[in-house]
């Protein structure tokens, strides 16, 4: 276990999309200090198609995992400290957020898989290329399975996308809070306890500094 300290900046009033959904944030910084697991990071690091990611998309793994396989340790050591600072995104999603994480069973970790990652890589650069909205579909109309299923997904799969910082870390707890999304199917899809499999990708959205689309794309086998 290693200890560090993060810091993250948002702007005034800096408005996350994801979905139906969007999380608007004050200009101050989000400073943490939590012990990030070596053991996990090992094991990330140990799988090849980890190597393929930017920093921050490993940041996306990362606590993708841990709160998976760690929900209590995410709520004490990110999440409270997060809605300590910025008291402005309590509602009903956090509450609700904070009670399933309180009584959630560990998760299996998710497997960086370097095909899910081509399929997410593909869509941010799509998205962000045609300066799109928040959309599963591509810039010439193909839907989400149609996507997947050219790439030999049939089943078992599932798709985040969301827009804002470039921040591993900010995307996970934006997504999981689900602000606006009556289905939940962004928390949903990240604490699905049948998948196996995960590919990330941040892209920059043309024409529009420092706002990124990133795609999280899972699957069961």
């Amino acid at each position: 276990m290693k200890r560090f300290l993060l810091s993250i900046i948002v702007s005034f009033f800096y408005t996350i999309s994801f979905g139906q959904g969007s999380i608007v944030l004050s200009d101050k910084p989000f400073i943490i200090s939590p012990a990030k697991d070596t053991a996990v990071e090992n094991w990330l690091h140990a799988n090849t198609a980890y190597s393929l990611l930017s920093k921050e998309e490993k940041e996306v793994l990362y606590w993708v995992n841990i709160v998976r396989t760690q929900p209590i340790n995410f709520l004490n050591n990110i999440l409270y400290p997060f809605l300590e600072q910025f008291p402005e995104v309590k509602n009903s999603y956090t509450r609700s957020l904070i009670a399933q994480l309180s009584v959630l069973n560990p998760l299996p970790l998710l497997t960086p898989s370097a095909k899910l990652y081509q399929i997410a890589s593909n869509h941010t650069r799509d998205l962000g290329i045609h300066q799109m909205s928040v959309s599963h579909s591509s810039s010439k109309g193909k839907s989400f399975q149609e996507r997947m299923n050219s790439f030999g997904y049939f089943e078992c799969i599932s798709e985040n996308v969301y827009e804002g910082k470039e921040n591993g870390l900010l995307s996970i707890i934006f997504l999981l809070i689900d602000t606006g999304v009556k289905n939940l199917g962004h928390r949903k899809n990240i604490l699905d306890a049948g998948m196996k499999y995960t590919g990330t990708s941040f892209y920059p959205i043309k024409g529009r500094s420092s706002h990124f689309f990133m795609v999280q794309n899972f699957s069961c086998n």
